[in-house]
């Protein structure tokens, strides 16, 4: 098995902190056992199945209940089946809980018809129907052995009653003769050691024939055994030995039964474990809000709005981090206290949960990519046994992850070249960072060193990124922005009130050197900000450039729409005209046949000659309005021109799921569409006249308008957020601004996941329930930014 990281980078990112809370949600000690040594792994087909499991356990645990309830670990139980005789009716009666509840479990798994991995997992649960009803049918409710539990047993456990029962009237009937009048101590009849007995006085023991079996604690009362019982009682104590020996038999043979199905059992076991992690995982990831991240291999590390698990979910700040071509590393730097540290450990926790196959807490659209090897230098390690201060400790760590790093490893420093000297510990840190960056490692660092920031911020594969602080409030905001950040000891000190020239002294004590990186890094920033303003403008300006194009195009489609409707009736009409005028030319041709004058009939044929004219005039017209010509299903591909279907919108596709769901870039404006939704472009369509031979064709072809309501009654939540998207995609293209999206009342888990969708997309001004006499809560407005 790859060994993904080591011991230091798991406690680093605090991995085992993060198992025990996972353990939390288990319902064994198995699944408690199996996320115990649980270990990130670089196997991407493994991750992707296991994220698959888990993601299709939280749909199915938001849908209905798959809770077993607390569980026994029977596995000590199967190993003493094969060192003793015989378990106990205590021991059986929790094999048999067991049994039961493994049993209800894969008939409730086999049931999910919608998920195939959860059915095969419920395929791997044996059925132990034959023991389960041996043992119920031995063992009352208390695990005692059932006088029924087999034919001798009942036989000897009836005879036994029919002796204790002449016995007992035998006893009752002396008591109630009077014979033992002023003997007796008491008109009971009791036991001792197994025997029938009666109380009489000590002082009357001499006055009898009986046997004495005990006393009281005073000496006044002695149990006794009259000796015509004797032999009555002798009976029933061979029947008990007898009825024993049966019991030890029953016992055995359900133990040997059980030795015979322990190796299913304990495979059965184990496919349990197995569940029991996955359910663990699938509640973490619904009580954290947890999401599957996209996993790759050779993208970008894009996370956002990601939370560390381990904080207060309530109150942690989440932060946005991306890291891709053409950067190969970031420098993150910002004041103590900022979040720095924090913001480290959540990239790398949730790069290990990813590869553990666990959801991460972050948004849906996170990318995390899949290292080989992940390693970490975060906090202080001091070795008393080798004598090593802080900074030796750190270069030994890093010297190990140096010689291990490579192409597709993941490495995280907190503090480069802290510990030592600021300038050699600088001069360190930029030869750490060059050495990692050469042999293809992506690395993450923080830092307060000014010559580490001005290295990161001139090096073409490293991007920089400080945490904010508000010197106002003199209060850290814990969010990662891309920039140079500074440490701001001066201006805090200042706003807490040290006296400028102390402030001022203390400047004066910055070497030249660091002043003048200052100033460089600062200047730097400045033009950085400058440009990142004028590029704000510009593409603010470009959006309403393209609104304007955009309302300009609706304006042009409604004028040709309307061109085309009210060239469509002018055909109607001269059709109509030309009717009238072969009628015209008939009624000219029979005053020609009675001898009606030449230049009569010279005009009837001059009007019909102008009427067809017209006629033909406005059908060359017609014939120039294009049709839309769809996409055949085998030349879809990425990359292929597309045009909407009733819009002169022109896009490109960019991703094909399925026919029915392709992602087309349209200005940079990502929108998801169906292939029966785009046409080819205008420009590579065919021509009139291969297009249709008739002399008059007018083109009516036009995409139908969305419904202005969306029903998604009955369906999953991922089945009814895709059909959303695609829903609000047609509501942008065709204009409109308010849609109504019908998800019913039900559980409210639906209408809750929706609407938490809605609020991410930047599209959706805001979103309400309908009125009550529109169906309420079972029934989201959405508005639309126009």
């Amino acid at each position: 098995m790859n060994v993904v990281t080591n011991a230091k980078t798991l406690k680093d990112l605090e991995y085992d902190k993060l198992k025990e809370l996972l353990k939390s949600f288990a319902c064994s000690e198995l699944g408690r056992e199996l996320i115990h040594n649980l270990r990130p792994s670089a196997d991407l087909q493994a991750i992707q199945r296991e994220l698959d499991r888990v993601e299709e356990l939280r749909t199915a645990l938001l849908e209905r209940d798959l809770a077993v309830g607390a569980f026994e670990d029977i596995r000590p139980l199967l190993q003493r089946a094969h060192q003793t005789t015989a378990l106990s009716g205590a021991e059986f009666l929790a094999v048999a809980k067991a049994l039961f509840q493994m049993r209800q479990l894969r008939e409730r798994l086999l049931k999910l018809e919608r998920f195939p991995n959860l059915r095969e997992l419920g395929e791997r649960i044996h059925v132990f129907r034959e023991l389960e009803e041996n043992i119920s049918r031995v063992f009352d409710d208390k695990g005692e052995i059932r006088p029924t539990a087999s034919p001798r047993l009942r036989e000897l456990t009836a005879q036994k009653r029919i002796v204790e029962e002449r016995v007992q009237r035998y006893l009752q009937a002396l008591i109630q003769s009077g014979q033992l009048a002023g003997v007796l101590q008491d008109t009971v009849i009791t036991r001792r050691s197994g025997r029938f007995v009666i109380p009489i006085k000590s002082s009357a023991r001499h006055e009898l024939d009986v046997v004495v079996h005990d006393s009281s604690d005073s000496g006044q009362t002695l149990y006794v055994e009259p000796t015509s019982i004797v032999h009555e009682n002798n009976e029933i104590r061979e029947l008990e030995g007898e009825i024993r020996e049966e019991q030890l038999r029953i016992l055995r043979e359900l133990t040997t039964k059980l030795q015979a199905e322990t190796r299913k059992i304990t495979e059965t076991l184990r496919a349990f474990a197995y569940f029991d992690m996955l359910y663990a995982k699938a509640q973490f990831a619904i009580h954290l809000r947890c999401n599957r991240p996209r996993l790759t291999t050779d993208g970008e590390l894009h996370l956002i709005e990601a939370r560390h698990p381990l904080l207060d979910q309530t109150t942690v700040v989440p932060i946005d981090i991306r890291l891709g071509a053409p950067f190969q590393g970031m420098v993150i730097t910002g004041p103590n206290t900022g979040g720095k540290t924090v913001s480290l450990k959540t990239i790398g926790l949730l790069t290990l949960m990813t590869q553990s196959g666990i959801p991460i807490p972050a948004a849906p659209d996170s990318t995390v990519v899949l290292f080989q090897k992940v390693f970490s230098d975060i906090g202080d390690e001091q070795s008393i046994q080798q004598n090593l201060s802080t900074f030796s400790a750190h270069m030994k760590n890093l010297i190990g992850v140096l010689q291990h790093a490579g192409s597709q490893t993941l490495v995280l420093i907190d503090e480069l070249g802290a510990g030592t000297d600021p300038t050699e510990g600088a001069a360190l840190g930029i030869a750490l960072l060059q050495a990692l960056l050469d042999c293809g490692a992506t690395v993450i660092v923080t830092t307060h060193f000014s010559t580490i920031k001005h290295f990161a911020y001139q090096h073409p594969k490293l991007k920089t990124c400080s945490v904010a602080f508000d010197v106002e409030t003199l209060a850290p905001t814990y969010k990662i922005v891309e920039g140079v950040g500074s440490s701001n000891a001066f201006v805090i000190a200042e706003r807490l009130g040290l006296p400028p020239h102390v402030i001022a002294v203390a400047k004066r004590h910055l070497t030249e050197g660091q002043v003048r990186v200052e100033d460089i890094i600062q200047k730097l920033q400045e033009e950085r900000n400058e440009l990142a303003r004028e590029r704000l403008a510009v593409s603010q300006r470009a959006r309403e450039i393209e609104a304007l194009k955009a309302e300009y195009l609706a304006k042009l489609d409604e004028l040709r729409h309307r061109k085309t409707e009210a060239l469509t009736e002018e055909l109607r009409r001269l059709e109509q005209l030309l009717k009238q005028a072969r009628g015209a030319l008939e009624e000219a041709l029979h005053e020609a046949k009675q001898r009606a004058g030449e230049e009569r009939l010279r005009e009837r044929l001059k009007e019909v000659q102008e009427l067809g004219g017209r006629l033909a005039e406005a059908a060359q017209q017609l014939r120039q309005e294009p049709a839309e010509v769809p996409i055949p299903l085998e030349q879809l591909r990425e990359g292929l021109a597309v045009q909407f279907r009733g819009s002169k919108k022109v896009g490109t596709i960019r991703k094909i799921v399925n026919p029915e769901r392709i992602e087309v870039d349209v200005g940079g404006l990502r929108l998801w569409a169906k292939l029966s939704d785009l046409v080819q472009p205008s420009g590579t369509r065919l021509s009139e006249a291969e297009r249709r031979k008739s002399s008059v064709y007018v083109d009516t072809v036009s995409a139908p308008a969305p419904q202005l309501e969306l029903n998604v009654r009955g369906m999953t939540v991922s089945e009814a957020l895709r059909e959303l998207d695609l829903y609000l995609d047609r509501l942008v293209l065709a204009g409109l601004t308010r849609g109504y999206i019908v998800h019913g009342k039900g559980t409210g888990v639906l209408r809750r996941e929706i609407r938490k969708h809605l609020a991410t997309l930047p599209i959706v001004k805001s979103f309400e329930s309908a009125p009550p006499n529109q169906g309420g809560d079972g029934v989201t407005i959405v508005e639309l930014a126009s």
